[in-house]
């Protein structure tokens, strides 16, 4: 019988954040809010017992990681830290560190706000919605391959939460960003996903259990 819980966390809020600035492959430093809110969320899971921890490979996502393990409860054992690419943010190609305010006057920025299905990525060299569901997909088949039981916890990103946590409800890829039923990722929230697989089955099922919560920060 296998069963992880994947706590997944998305980064803190970050300078770009504040500026309201396109983020995606690029980086830009945690704020001290941004700090304060991993702490807060530390503290919140201070006394879980993760197996393992990861996080993508970019900074602000490693920073949150590692801000949030360092308010662990002492009695815990060690946790091992890993980064990896497959839970990275979508690369939003040309539009990235331009401000929201003037993306919105594009048609292209506007069909990928409100039609997803049709927008291919294209015209901004950017990444597809679909290559960013199969690489989040693939993260955590890679970490079920190597454990059968416990926590994980996962630092990722906005956009690409939105897409997985979307798909793991069984809504359609190109619903994600449907505020009605996938609302916006906050910064330092938590969102909980089940894994479950029998010893007779050939395939588990995930199951949502909690959906970008923040109540843990006041």
């Amino acid at each position: 019988m296998k069963e992880i819980n994947f706590y997944l966390i998305r980064h803190g809020q970050t300078e770009w954040n504040v500026l309201e600035r396109m983020q995606g492959s690029q980086n830009s430093p945690l704020t001290e809010k941004g700090i304060e809110g991993a702490k807060i969320t530390g503290q919140y899971l201070a006394s879980m017992p993760f197996i393992c921890a990861y996080s993508s490979t970019q900074q602000r996502a490693i920073d949150t990681r590692d801000y949030i393990l360092a308010e662990h409860n002492p009695s815990v054992p060690a946790i091992p830290r890993f980064e990896d690419a497959d839970f990275c943010e979508m690369d939003f190609g040309l539009w990235e560190g331009q401000p929201i305010a003037e993306l919105n006057l594009q048609d292209d920025f506007q069909l990928y706000l409100n039609s997803p299905r049709v927008f291919t990525a294209e015209s901004n060299q950017g990444e597809h919605t679909l290559a960013v569901l199969a690489r989040m997909q693939q993260g955590l088949e890679k970490i079920i391959a190597q454990y059968d039981t416990g926590n994980v916890l996962i630092v990722s990103h906005g956009t690409a939460l939105r897409i997985l946590l979307n798909a793991i409800r069984g809504c359609e890829w190109y619903a994600y960003r449907d505020e009605t039923h996938s609302p916006r990722i906050a910064n330092t929230s938590v969102s909980i996903v089940n894994f479950k697989q029998a010893d007779h089955q050939s395939v588990g099922q995930f199951s949502l259990q909690q959906y970008n919560d923040v109540n843990h920060l006041g």
